[in-house]
């Protein structure tokens, strides 16, 4: 059995109108207010759940493909959640078979057939939020805004609905202020990455913290970038960066105004936490799973989805704390 550490991360689901996300790629400024609605999938999902078997959910992306794995459904009554996998099919850069000893051996594909890699979608119906598997290989945020946005089209033209102006999906990402807190409260910090220009640092060259000398070096070199990453590498799970140094640059950070370098903390919370990272100007909402995966076998859906649910169910409050207001 191998350990595998899976992360999931938690979005908003809004509907906006295609013209401004449009604007939005152009950067181009938006000449007047929109209102982002909250997306409630659950009639969507249950109309796809029922057709499963005659519901065309195929969408190009580009050079690959994306589609509902339509034998991974489910509705959770007991917890309101529907969770679903989606699927992101290849055609190039197959990778070969080898054996010891022996020479590669191609991986032949037939015409319908692809190489697929996996995300699986939660949807949290109590709280209209989406929860998405990160998956280096697998769809990217923007690619799962452009598979829902096509279904939720397709869907719409089978039940013969139209919209005077068309919109569109927008996965926002949930942000979490007490992470940022909690990570200056932390027992060990493993790492710690600063990144800014030398006007941000310049309210930090009066204390002595990282921040301080970050901008001292920034300013001894005439430079106008600066990123820095200090570490430990490979060690003991209770060693750590100097404690108060390290808080004592979290705590400058907090009193800076709204021009802040960005700074990201890899920690620990106590010793029996995960180590998590947190972007300091933008702490995601994120859980982190293990699951067990013997060799030559995939994750399947339902059993990384039992995996996720007995970390869930500890973490919900958290989101209700975000959400609810």
């Amino acid at each position: 059995m191998v350990r595998k550490y899976i992360r999931f991360n938690y979005f908003e689901v809004n509907l906006v109108p295609a013209e401004y996300v449009i604007r939005q790629d152009l950067n181009e400024e938006d000449e007047g207010e929109f209102q982002a609605n909250v997306w409630d999938m659950s009639v969507f999902l249950d109309h796809l759940m029922i057709h499963k078997d005659d519901f065309e959910t195929t969408v190009d992306i580009g050079t690959e493909y994306s589609e509902v794995e339509k034998d991974s459904y489910q509705y959770d009554q007991r917890r309101d959640l529907y969770s679903f996998q989606l699927s992101k099919l290849r055609e190039t850069n197959i990778p070969s078979k080898k054996r010891f000893g022996q020479i590669k051996e191609d991986i032949l594909l037939e015409q319908d057939e692809y190489i697929g890699e996996f995300n699986s979608i939660i949807f949290d119906n109590r709280y209209k939020a989406l929860i998405m598997q990160s998956n280096l290989y697998g769809l990217s945020v923007a690619q799962t805004e452009h598979v829902l946005t096509q279904l939720r089209f397709k869907y719409m033209d089978e039940i013969g609905r139209t919209e005077n102006v068309p919109l569109v999906v927008k996965l926002t990402p949930i942000i979490d202020s007490s992470k940022v807190q909690r990570v200056i409260n932390s027992d060990y910090y493993k790492k710690i990455r600063v990144k800014g220009s030398d006007f941000m640092l310049d309210a930090a060259l009066n204390d002595g913290s990282l921040l301080t000398d970050a901008g001292r070096l920034l300013h001894q070199s005439s430079g106008l970038n600066i990123d820095i990453t200090i570490s430990l590498g490979r060690t003991e799970r209770t060693s750590s960066l100097d404690q108060e140094y390290i808080q004592q640059a979290l705590q400058q950070f907090e009193q800076m105004g709204e021009t802040k370098p960005k700074m990201e903390v890899t920690a620990l919370y106590n010793e029996e936490a995960d180590v998590e990272t947190i972007n300091l100007i933008e702490p995601r909402m994120t859980i982190r799973v293990s699951v067990d995966v013997p060799p030559r076998q995939t994750v399947g859906h339902e059993y990384l989805y039992q995996t996720f649910v007995e970390a869930f169910d500890n973490q919900r409050t958290d989101l209700r704390r975000v959400l609810v207001r």
